[in-house]
């Protein structure tokens, strides 16, 4: 079956599983590490990953589907599975990032990302029940052009995630703890590769070249996140010596 598909959708899919197989790891194994530190970040911040990655979720799920059936999953199941809990997470990260910085503003920020939430969840269901190709169009087996309204809310998500993580990073770097000041130079480096791995991988055309750079800017930045917020000895000694 894999050899009669375009060689492009068997990289696509391949990259897909990958990314959101390493990035899955990585989430769940930050949240296991609360456990050991009793640290209620790790929890969420571990959690936020999971979610940030799930655009990626029905391509994979999409290529799974149609090595095994013949067949990728319909349009409306696709914007599920990768949009649906985009917004909760978001609440999540959010929550965290102002319950460590600003912990003042946390209710405000919080009924902010709830009506956020509420709109894009009403607006998302009525055109998913009602028109959802007015969402996006489907590409079988595994992919999806979206249109201006899932632009939309995509790019006021890498946004804010941006806007906010480059605050969190910079108030790492401004420690005068070492091993701090290195946590936010990934944080940052996190939140620049997330970025742009995702502006590659939807704004320009994909070929294997750019694929291929796409999702190991987008792999990178998962690393660099667990990085940011549990740096393992081996990486401390290489920087910090």
């Amino acid at each position: 079956m894999i050899f009669q598909i375009d060689y492009l959708v068997v990289l696509n899919g391949i990259f897909s599983i990958l990314y959101v197989g390493i990035s899955v790891f990585i989430g769940l194994l930050m949240i296991s590490k609360y456990f050991k530190h009793r640290e209620t970040l790790l929890i969420l911040v571990g959690i936020t990953w999971i979610g940030l990655v799930s655009p990626w979720y029905p391509s994979s799920v999409s290529f799974i589907s149609y090595l095994l059936t013949g067949e990728g999953i319909s349009l409306e199941l696709y914007l599920i599975i990768g949009n649906v809990a985009a917004p909760f997470i978001l609440i999540i990260w959010i929550y965290a990032f102002t319950d460590l910085l600003y912990p003042s503003k946390k209710k405000l920020a919080m009924l902010i990302m709830v009506l956020y939430t509420i709109a894009f969840e009403t607006i998302f269901f009525y055109f998913l029940l009602t028109d959802p190709t007015s969402l996006g169009t489907l590409h079988p087996p595994i992919d999806v052009e979206f249109k201006f309204l899932m632009l939309g809310f995509a790019v006021s998500i890498i946004l804010i995630m941006l806007f906010t993580g480059i605050i969190f990073a910079r108030e790492s770097l401004r420690s005068n703890n070492p091993e701090l000041k290195l946590k936010g130079k990934f944080l940052y480096a996190a939140f620049f590769s997330y970025t742009l791995g995702a502006v590659l991988d939807a704004a320009i055309p994909l070929n294997p070249i750019t694929l291929t750079l796409a999702r190991i800017i987008l792999i990178s930045s998962a690393i660099e996140w667990y990085f940011g917020f549990i740096l393992p000895e081996k990486v401390k000694k290489i920087f910090l010596k």
